[in-house]
């Protein structure tokens, strides 16, 4: 039976589209068709993409659905090597049956670069509802997702000073897996090559997963407890003001090649910056309000 959650997922689909790099709702292929639009690959020539299907959905009528044939799709994701990055997705995973991904550091793909591991969800059929992430920063660690409905995913990498630094933020259905400020990186502390793309692979014959309303942007997320510190920024005539409602504890500014150009303690709930003397261009002002830290993007 078709199931179209358009109402559920409406808000956060459009709320991110004004930066999206691209979106995918899925709904420019033929049914049962190919879905190879220009932001999707094969890891290797000839091996299959995903197919458009009109079982599910979320928004419109169709969802990609990766099945157990052997496919296996990449999410181009364009290399990168620097910047705040959000993605996020919804996913529907019928009982019992089985789904896989990976967070891959370049495309396209040759040997492959698992960044964080593998990422199964109802590993081996043994595990309904459960998810695992094997071999992030954080080890290995386990989540929960539900069955028969649609969930979010949604992945979130700060590059902004630089990949050796960067840090990722996933949540699945709401909750957290890898919380934010979780450094880009295997177990073993190894730094990715860039956010090359997502891999959905179809693990076993049992594969059996749906995917909708992809939206890839470039942003800065500000955590939920960020935006709770009531939070503003402003430039004017290369004057940088800020305001929260409790004490802004520092300030650092980066310019997009990582650098910092700017690092100030402050202990006030009001501050400005004087850039009238930067160069012209985008810059990156981290800012920790009470031990919260959050990202905003300026130009000057």
């Amino acid at each position: 039976m078709k199931k179209n959650y358009f109402l559920v997922a409406l808000l956060s689909f459009v709320m991110v589209t004004m930066n999206a790099q691209f979106t995918d709702d899925i709904e420019s292929y033929a049914t049962g068709s190919p879905v190879d639009g220009p932001n999707w690959l094969e890891w290797v020539a000839g091996i299959g993409y995903g197919t458009s299907s009109d079982l599910y959905s979320v928004s419109g009528t169709q969802s990609m659905t990766v099945g157990g044939d052997g496919v296996d799709p990449v999410l181009d994701l364009g290399n990168k090597i620097f910047g705040t990055w959000y993605l996020t997705h919804q996913m529907y995973v019928p009982t019992g049956k089985v789904a896989y991904m990976n967070i891959q550091g370049q495309t396209p793909i040759g040997s492959g670069e698992w960044v964080i591991g593998n990422w199964f969800f109802n590993q081996d059929g043994a595990n309904p509802g459960v998810g695992t992430i094997d071999n992030s920063a954080l080890g290995a660690v386990n989540f929960d997702y539900p069955e028969d409905q649609w969930f979010e995913v949604q992945v979130n990498v700060d590059i902004s000073l630089g990949i050796a630094l960067a840090t990722i933020h996933i949540m699945v259905d709401g909750v957290d897996v890898l919380p934010v400020g979780t450094p880009f990186t295997d177990s073993a502390g190894t730094t990715a090559t860039s956010l090359g793309g997502i891999n959905i692979y179809s693990i076993s014959a049992e594969n059996e997963v749906y995917f909708d309303d992809y939206v890839f942007a470039d942003s800065v997320l500000e955590t939920q407890d960020f935006s709770a510190k009531g939070f503003k920024s402003a430039m004017s005539n290369g004057t940088l003001t800020m305001r929260a409602n409790e004490n802004i504890n520092s300030i650092a500014i980066y310019n997009m090649l990582g650098q910092q150009v700017y690092n100030a303690n402050v202990n006030s709930m009001n501050s400005t910056v004087n850039m009238s003397n930067f160069a012209n261009g985008t810059y990156i002002v981290k800012v920790n309000i009470n031990g919260v830290e959050g990202s905003v993007k300026v130009i000057r």
